[in-house]
């Protein structure tokens, strides 16, 4: 049998048509993940960048008995929790932050409003609360 005469296999597609489906699940699921990577790091951005927050980490970390029982420096932790609004000047704030310090760790409360036309927070609840302690440090107004 020379070359010529040897029967040649017809291939199949269906691996192809399978790579690609599989591809294209993939590529997918990487999109929905980027997607909600984005939009959870654009919230905690958020909140990062708000005047509740910034007062809340200037506050302990000028705080002596928070610098007491934390030690210094004083770190936030990556992931703050909860939840802040800002509408028209007007806003309301409800979250936690983790910090910690060479001594101790713990979690900064905070639950404010910020009526329109003031750049102040009022806060009803704003306090350190120190792992393994009784009591909340209270970190003013």
């Amino acid at each position: 049998m020379t070359a010529a005469n040897v029967p040649t296999e017809k291939k199949s597609s269906t691996g192809k048509i399978i790579g690609f489906i599989g591809c294209g699940c993939l590529g997918i699921g990487l999109v929905i993940v980027a997607i909600i990577a984005f939009a959870f790091f654009g919230v905690v951005k958020m909140l990062k960048s708000s005047d509740a927050y910034k007062d809340s980490i200037a506050a302990v970390e000028s705080n002596p008995a928070a610098i007491d029982a934390l030690g210094e420096p004083i770190e936030p932790g990556f992931m703050p929790q909860g939840n802040i609004s800002i509408n028209n000047g007007e806003g309301s704030a409800d979250f936690r932050i983790p910090v910690s310090g060479p001594k101790g760790s713990g979690e900064i409360h905070v639950i404010g409003t910020k009526s329109p036309g003031t750049s102040q927070w009022q806060y009803t609840t704003w306090e350190l609360n120190v792992d393994g302690a009784t009591e909340p440090i209270p970190l003013g107004q």
